[in-house]
């Protein structure tokens, strides 16, 4: 990915999971009401991909439904390349799944939990060589935090992306970094928050204590019982099976670059489809197939269960995949994906031994996922009315504590990244009205639609939504209130002015026109009194100033914002970076000079003495939000 905003959607959503069901209580709500078929499957989505591929510039989709123990309907839609006019063939074709690895990545950790090489409430620095994760408060993390995204990890963008396999890191190298310039920021075990350095660190436990790399792990111990002989946890760049992907913008397609994951127990897979529904079938059959088993079914059983929600009443998370429900109580387990292009989703259904999962290789902004599409057409044949749970009869009055707006913002809070704020993310407007809130913002349907929803309590601080399954979490913390999409995200309420991502934003922005503006000012001067041949001089202070920040910012917008993905190099980091630094040493001096000696003040050394301090505050901005080379936490 090219683009910081592309960053901040690098959040993968997911529907919910569901407890196993013992095997045979399981086969048995199989047989007895299983209602989709593979004639019914083609029925339906042969029309909706249509419609899908012609409308919505969907390139290629792979859909594979499996039911117990077998495949029972796989079918490609559309190209796997677009210029040669390869379809897709979910044999056949490799695509790339994103965090779905993660489920893989959670299998292969409780393997290791099994044989005693792993435990998961621990610190896992008892299983750490090399570098150690930081404690924040007085828990450390374990691997049970790790596998529910409940850890209290920062966000992970700096250098998470390589632009060829040379230039990418280890897991070690990366996470050794990332940890000594971010380290956690919230109490482990206290909020969900999706973490890829969670599940990237959870990849490199698993090297470390099966003295392997995590690729040959996964090929010896997953991979090849599953048999996924197409399996890789490296880009398989040339491999002329490998999906290009693409976006769809100003009328036509442009493809889109494969990057190399830093970690990549995080989102690294790339599998045929119909070899990853190999590994469904084992989730879903007490972790066995063909004959072959991967886990214990205590284990799968123990992945299913749920581990964490934020309220008795809510989804939560068990390892490796949220839970959730669809209409009618059906629990399900599922997982979702997005990297360079792809779209993933998978669905498991254990009561009815039912696994969904439908890959993409196309970015569509601005419309439902169509993953989600897919799966509300097949599961509409198996789920019941939507249950819902009993409105309490609560007042406007008593409603109106929860109103406000809240606001979140995606990026680091620590490290390179910081400045990500700025860029905003998600605000959302509460209003009470009789009997219900009414919730207004962009939700992560994948649409961009801002929407309206309204939401009836059904327990203190609990609310549903009505017609829907969503919900929504209130809860009073030291700071106000938070309020919880379950499985998103938890906001707070948003704060004042002077920190809202907008008014930073234009500080930065503005302040940054005004030196680049100040120096095109200078240079006429400058070049004015040289025809006039005046002897009156140009302050080569103020000339110094804004040329240095004038060149830090211009190289920061066009090179800085878009590479710090794939990590800075030295010219940058500490050259480029460092200019503003430069600056403000030399408005030291103009102040100085011009502010605090004694001798004869006028307005022009006033003006000086302004712009030098406008300089420094500025410099300390910047360095605030960690832009320098030099950084505060």
């Amino acid at each position: 990915m090219k683009k910081t905003i592309t960053i901040l959607l690098l959040l993968s959503l997911g529907l919910p999971l569901l407890h196993s069901l013992p095997s045979a209580q399981a086969a048995a709500a199989g047989s007895s009401d299983f209602s989709i078929t593979a004639e019914r499957a083609e029925q339906l989505l042969d029309p909706l991909m249509e419609e899908e591929i012609r409308k919505g510039h969907i390139h290629g989709t792979a859909v594979v439904v499996t039911q117990g123990e077998r495949i029972l309907f796989s079918k490609g839609y559309g190209y796997a390349d677009v210029n040669n006019k390869r379809p897709v063939d979910p044999a056949e074709t490799l695509m790339r799944v994103g965090s779905i690895t993660k489920t893989v990545t959670a299998t292969a950790a409780m393997q290791l939990v099994e044989q005693g090489k792993l435990t998961l409430h621990d610190d896992i620095n008892r299983f750490l060589t090399g570098y150690n994760v930081p404690v924040f408060g007085k828990n450390p993390i374990t691997l049970h935090h790790l596998l529910t995204h409940t850890a209290g990890l920062d966000e992970t963008v700096y250098e998470i992306n390589a632009l060829s396999r040379s230039s990418q890191l280890s897991a070690e190298a990366f996470l050794r970094q990332y940890f000594q310039d971010q380290p956690p920021v919230r109490e482990p075990g206290e909020q969900y928050a999706y973490s890829n350095a969670g599940l990237g660190l959870v990849g490199n436990l698993i090297e470390q204590n099966s003295v392997a790399d995590l690729n040959a792990y996964m090929s010896k111990h997953v991979f090849t019982p599953l048999d996924m002989p197409s399996a890789n946890l490296t880009v398989p760049e040339n491999n002329p099976q490998l999906a290009k992907s693409y976006t769809y913008t100003n009328g036509h397609y442009e493809e889109v670059p494969y990057t190399f994951l830093s970690i990549p127990g995080a989102g690294g897979l790339s599998v045929t489809p119909n070899e990853f529904a190999h590994f469904m079938i084992a989730q879903l059959n007490d972790g066995r197939y063909q004959g072959k088993s991967i886990l214990k079914p205590s284990t799968i059983k123990t992945m299913h269960e749920q581990q964490f929600a934020e309220h008795p009443d809510l989804p939560g998370m068990g390892y490796g995949f949220y839970r959730g429900r669809l209409a009618g109580g059906i629990e399900t387990l599922s997982h979702t994906g997005d990297v360079d292009g792809f779209h993933a989703r998978m669905l498991l259904i254990p009561a009815k031994r039912l696994g969904i999962l439908v890959v993409s290789n196309a970015v569509i902004e601005g419309s439902t996922p169509m993953g989600q599409k897919i799966e509300e057409t097949l599961t509409g044949l198996i789920a019941g009315p939507e249950k819902t749970g009993r409105a309490l009869p609560y007042t406007r009055e008593q409603l109106q504590p929860y109103e406000g707006t809240y606001s979140i913002s995606v990026a680091p809070k620590r490290g390179w990244g910081k400045w990500l704020y700025f860029l905003g993310g998600k605000d959302f407007e509460v209003t009470a009205a009789d009997g219900r809130l009414i919730l207004a913002g962009v939700f992560p349907d994948g649409t961009g639609e801002r929407k309206e929803l309204s939401y009836v309590p059904i327990a203190e601080g609990l609310f549903q939504e009505e017609g829907g399954g969503g919900k929504l979490w209130f809860e009073q913390g030291d700071h106000g209130w938070h309020m919880t999409i379950p499985q998103e995200i938890t906001m707070e309420e948003r704060p004042g002015l002077l920190h809202r991502p907008v008014f930073l934003l234009a500080v930065y922005a503005g302040s940054g026109l005004l030196f680049i503006a100040l120096l095109a000012v200078w240079l006429v001067r400058y070049v004015v009194r040289l025809f006039r041949r005046t002897k009156k001089p140009v302050s080569m202070h103020i000339t110094a100033i804004t040329l240095l920040m004038s060149i830090f910012l211009v190289v920061q917008m066009v090179y800085g914002n878009a590479e710090i993905t794939y990590g800075y190099p030295g010219w940058f980091a500490w050259g480029i970076s460092s200019l503003p630094l430069a600056a403000a040493m030399i408005a030291v001096h103009l102040l100085w000079r011009d502010g605090i000696r004694p001798g004869k003040k006028n307005g022009a050394a006033l003006g000086r003495c302004a712009l030098a301090a406008g300089c420094i505050a500025y410099t300390a901005f910047l360095f605030y939000w960690n832009m320098l080379s030099v950084h505060v936490w």
